[in-house]
This record gives C-alpha cells, sequence and structure tokens, in this order.
C-alpha cells in the first residue's frame, strides 16, 4: 500500500525570539512516538515564543497546551494572542512604526494587560535580535542609518495571519500564566484530574543570559530547576545550552542526556543544545538539520518512493 502523506498544519509564532526552539519542534514530536506519549496537556513553563507548542498542538501531536512565563509582557501578550487577537490586529494595523514609537514603548510602564501586549510585540519585532532586554537597540540603531531600518521586520499582514492563526487553537489553551516556573510545576501536579501531563523546559541559558532577556537566572535559580527536576514523576524534556555546569548539575539524575545540533539564527550557524530528559529513550536522530544537498536528495528519494503505480 502507498503511504499518504497528510499536510500538517504550520502555526507560526508572532514573535521572534532569541533561543527560539522551533527546529526542535520535530525532535520532540519524535520524542512523544517514541515513548507513545500522547500529552492531554502539553506545558511550556519558559513559554518564550512558544512556538514548539503551537506547532505540537497545530498539528495534532498533543491536545492542549498551558504557557506560563515569568516576564509580565509575554505573558499578557499570550493571553492577548489567544483571547483579544482582534484587537491585537487591530493594533498592528494602526501603529506607527517608528524611532519615536520605540522609545515611548522601551521607556513607558505599563499596567495593563493590553499595553503590555503591544509594547511586548512591538519591541520585540523592532529591536535588535528580537529582545526585551532593557539594553536592546532599535533595528537599524538610533541614527537609522543601516539598510535595515526599524519596520523591516514587522510586517503588518503577515504578523495579523500569525495572530489570528494562534487565536483559531484558543480552545485548546488550559491556561496562560503569569508565573515563576517552578510554581507551575507544582501547581500542575497538585492538580492532577487524571490528565496525561507532559512538560517541556526551556530555561534561560546559562552563558549570557542577562544579555539576552529581561528575566534570567541565577546559579541559584538553574540548581533550583534542577532539584525539583530530579523528583519529576511527569514525563518532562529539558533543553539547554551545552555548559559543562549544567550538564554537572543532572549528572546524578536518573535521566538521559544528548547533544542534539540546530541551525542559529539568519546566518544558520550550526550548535550544540544540551537535550534532558526522564524518558525511555530519545530519537535516534540527534542533528537537526540537513544541507540544501541533503534537502534535495531526500526529496528526490521521497517523490521516487510515492510516484503512482
Amino acid at each position: 500500500m502507498r503511504e499518504e502523506f497528510v499536510q500538517e498544519r504550520v502555526v507560526l509564532s508572532p514573535l521572534r525570539y532569541p533561543g527560539g526552539k522551533r527546529r526542535l519542534t520535530p525532535y520532540l514530536a519524535a520524542a512523544l512516538k517514541a515513548n507513545d506519549l500522547e500529552p492531554d496537556l502539553f506545558v511550556e513553563p519558559f513559554a518564550g515564543g512558544a512556538s514548539v507548542a503551537l506547532e505540537l498542538v497545530a498539528t495534532g501531536k498533543v491536545k492542549r497546551i498551558g504557557l506560563a512565563e515569568r516576564d509580565p509582557y509575554l505573558a499578557a501578550l499570550w493571553a492577548t494572542v489567544f483571547f483579544d487577537s482582534d484587537w491585537l490586529c487591530k493594533k498592528i494595523d494602526e501603529i506607527d512604526v517608528s524611532l519615536a514609537t520605540w522609545e515611548r514603548l522601551k521607556q513607558g510602564t505599563f499596567t495593563s494587560r493590553r499595553n503590555r501586549a503591544l509594547a511586548c510585540l512591538f519591541l520585540n519585532r523592532t529591536s535588535f535580535n528580537g529582545t526585551l532586554h532593557t539594553r536592546a537597540g532599535p533595528i537599524g540603531g538610533k541614527a537609522q542609518a543601516s539598510t535595515y531600518k526599524i519596520d523591516c521586520r514587522f510586517p503588518r499582514e503577515r504578523l495579523k495571519r500569525r495572530v489570528r492563526a494562534c487565536a483559531a487553537l484558543s480552545d485548546r489553551v488550559a491556561f496562560i500564566r503569569e508565573a515563576d516556573a517552578l510554581d507551575v510545576l507544582r501547581d500542575v501536579h497538585r492538580a492532577g484530574n487524571n490528565e496525561k501531563v507532559f512538560f517541556y523546559l526551556d530555561p534561560p541559558f546559562w552563558a549570557k543570559a542577562d544579555q539576552l532577556y529581561r528575566f534570567s537566572f541565577t546559579i541559584g535559580d538553574h540548581e533550583r530547576l534542577s532539584t525539583a527536576l530530579r523528583y519529576m514523576k511527569e514525563p518532562y524534556l529539558l533543553s539547554y545550552d551545552p555548559a559543562p555546569e549544567v550538564e554537572a548539575l543532572y549528572a546524578r539524575h536518573d535521566c538521559l542526556v544528548e547533544r542534539v545540533e540546530l541551525l542559529y539564527g539568519t546566518q544558520r550557524t550550526a550548535g550544540k543544545e544540551l537535550v534532558i530528559a526522564n524518558l525511555e529513550q530519545l530519537p535516534a536522530d540527534n542533528r537537526l538539520w540537513r544541507t540544501h544537498h541533503e534537502w534535495t536528495r531526500l526529496r528526490r528519494r521521497r517523490s521516487s518512493i510515492h510516484l503512482p503505480r
């Protein structure tokens, strides 16, 4: 029998996020399949750009998702994307994408969910590397002398499409929380509800995190997370930058540790990612990218296999 290929729906995050893990999604999907896991609830306590959760729930690999973020701007953004998308799309249309707006939002202190959400999206799309860090400057610099101007990563129509695609999944969102990751781990565990839960954790990098995020991790935070996961009963997968200090933290855990290779950034440079999980097995393929030549060869092979007979 000829194998049928099903076109899966891809839902992309409206955020540009430093250390974004969308390329890790097929690996996570393969890990779920290899361990016969079909989660009722897929929880990201460090939601960030939420690319992994979005793609897994959109393609039916998991039934529902729960997102949590310590950064109130990011938590507000996701609550607005899923449950107040018409307002956000209207603001995407109306906002003046200029250095003056960037300065106003960068210096502002916002307390309402809507204002935080708009500031988060705007600053993410108009700041260097998409970071919300206080030291991050605007794309193109204050002088706007660069070839790339402040509006080059703010495609209004594409952003609205992404927001609406996310909003269409709102009935599969169990919760959005502004919370510390350890509180989320504890609360989901205590809630029980007879649900099959899976945790995907992508904490701030060990190295240079204070230069990327508004809320980074101290050494103590990394240690507390390691301690909490040591006694975790629910299945989890954790991704980290491959620092020796991280490997040392998890050396005594009863868990699997692998290094996988991803492509990072616009320069598409290969880098290692440390994967730690309390699963029975991890996917055998730990090189998560292919050259153009390899992709071409793979497509040709698939075409030859599935030609009509």
